[in-house]
């Protein structure tokens, strides 16, 4: 066989390799947009109010300006992104634009509480939204038992082991689901949109242009200055864009790797200016208040239940999107992270992997969704606080006349998901760092990306400043709730529990890390063993 042959069959090989790949350059825009979208945006516009205190030209300029942001960092990340072609996502690239240290823990974070945390609180946001639209049918939105919060866990589940098995070992099957969910997310956003700008026509509804003084309060961080309300509105808006790095997670699969992260620049786009549009409809809607709530409410009162019914219903399915996302990557990630024996028993299985089917990485992903999810249900419907899912009169929105299980699991998802998107985008601030320091040494000029300095550097100025505040926030409230006598049990156990989440969250991360097999300090205790 000539050198001619060779090459053909070489050529021939590479494409039959490029068509079983089942990610398009479309299908992996798409995974963004439906990794971002959920129910966050509906919820969001209504905090940013609060926070700007009400003040519409504040709110606009907040939204403005983080989705700016945003858009800055998805263009950072074209450089971050560039080398590592595996499935590894963020993960990949703190591990080579940051230190050991700093991998292990985001690797830590990222597989043994971000993944199992969104697999147990995502499905459960889901069914909450199935009982709001059943309410709007005007059907019965709970089962009437004591153990509504043991049936929904379950349901929950069963939703995330669905998607952990059939998108975790199909990717095909998961960007089939992907397209339709998303077509999908897209009515309700439609919807609100239109809504919006018609409630605001018809109601010509008064707007506050200086911000509300009445809102200044120091029980909490965010009542003592619209600045601060400000900076901190920037992470919850950064949040809703959590889970756009699950689609740099599932690389191997997609038939154009390295235009990959020029995906997520257009996926990220495309979100950013849906997100300002309904943000504007909510708010120029109801300036006073911008609450998903008062939307739903006025469908109800004008008579069309049934719209706010199916606009929950299809806001549902959008989430249910967000954890077929995460399931694709999250398999893949697993058996990357056992190829680099990065996992408990790695040694046994890292001649089992498949490319194609990751089944290994599906089971590991599956044994720890399943470990957690049900010692979360168990705590959380039967040991926390109901009081944020609780109407005017004490009964619980989402349970049966004297219970209050579904309420207490509800309210233990928040404080668990309250942390996730922090670390989260810190790791990413982390890695864009890490690349804006070694660049200078970085000789190869093809890796370059035109715009990437001053995108890094807005980037990270803007996302860092509101991380931080966000951070110390619950450590402020909780100081400012010292100073105030006479303060309810559950608001003090609520701020304690949280800051008490955040500690734990460290333990986890750092200690593994240092007592990691390829440690310094293990490597010492190893050493002194073996001495011995």
């Amino acid at each position: 066989m000539d050198n001619n042959d060779n090459i053909s069959l070489s050529s021939m090989m590479n494409e039959k390799e490029i068509k079983n790949k089942k990610i398009s350059f479309i299908s992996a825009i798409f995974i963004v947009i439906g990794s971002c979208i959920g129910s966050g945006i509906f919820l969001k516009a209504g905090s940013i109010l609060s926070n700007s205190w009400y003040s519409l030209p504040l709110a606009i300029v907040t939204w403005i300006l983080s989705s700016f942001a945003v858009v800055c960092m998805a263009l950072s990340l074209v450089e971050v992104a560039k080398k590592n072609t595996g499935n590894l996502s963020m993960i990949g690239w703190v591990k080579d634009l940051s230190s050991r240290f700093m991998y292990k823990t985001c690797k830590n974070f990222m597989f043994y509480i971000y993944i199992p945390l969104a697999f147990f609180f995502m499905p459960i946001y889901a069914l909450q939204t199935i009982q709001d639209a059943l309410a709007s049918f005007g059907f019965a939105n709970n089962f009437n038992t004591s153990v509504d919060w043991l049936i929904w866990g379950i349901i929950g589940l069963a939703i995330s082991l669905w998607f952990i098995f059939v998108s975790g070992i199909s990717v095909k099957a998961g960007n089939i689901q992907n397209w339709i969910i998303t077509v999908v997310k897209f009515l309700p956003l439609l919807i609100i949109t239109i809504l919006g700008f018609y409630v605001a026509k018809v109601t010509q509804p008064e707007v506050l242009i200086s911000p509300d003084q009445t809102k200044y309060s120091y029980t909490s961080f965010t009542s003592l200055s619209p600045g601060i309300g400000f900076f901190i509105s920037f992470a919850a808006i950064f949040f809703s864009f959590d889970g756009f790095y699950y689609s740099l997670g599932i690389r191997t699969e997609m038939k154009q790797p390295k235009r990959s992260p020029f995906a997520l620049v257009l996926g990220l786009s495309i979100v950013t200016i849906i997100y300002l549009i309904i943000a504007i409809s909510m708010t120029v809607a109801y300036p006073k208040s911008g609450q998903f709530s008062a939307f739903i409410t006025f469908l109800q009162e004008n008579k069309l239940g049934w719209l706010a019914g199916v606009t929950n219903l299809f806001i549902a399915i959008g989430i249910i999107g967000i954890v077929n996302n995460l399931a694709m990557w999250s398999s893949r990630l697993a058996e990357e992270l056992i190829q680099n024996r990065e996992l408990p028993f790695a040694h046994k299985y890292i001649y089992k992997l498949n490319e194609n089917k990751p089944i290994i990485g599906t089971i590991y992903t599956a044994i720890i969704t399943i470990f957690l999810c049900v010692i979360f249900t168990l705590i959380g419907g039967l040991t926390y606080l109901p009081n944020s899912y609780l109407d005017e009169s004490g009964k619980s929105l989402y349970d049966g006349i004297g219970y209050f299980g579904m309420a207490r699991l509800l309210g233990f998802a928040d404080l668990m998901g309250n942390w996730t998107s922090i670390f989260a985008f810190s790791y990413i601030i982390v890695a864009i760092i890490g690349r804006l320091i070694k660049r200078k040494n970085d000789i190869n000029n093809s890796e370059k990306f035109k715009y990437f300095v001053p995108c890094a550097i807005i980037s990270i100025f803007l996302v860092s400043s509101s991380l931080i505040l966000q951070t110390i926030a619950p450590f402020v409230d909780l100081f400012l709730l010292v100073l105030k006598e006479n303060q309810q049990y559950d608001i003090i156990v609520s701020r304690v529990m949280i800051i008490v989440v955040f500690v734990i969250f460290l333990i986890f991360m750092i200690v593994p890390t240092i007592f990691d097999y390829d440690s310094k300090y293990a490597k010492k205790i190893y050493k002194n063993i073996a001495i011995k």
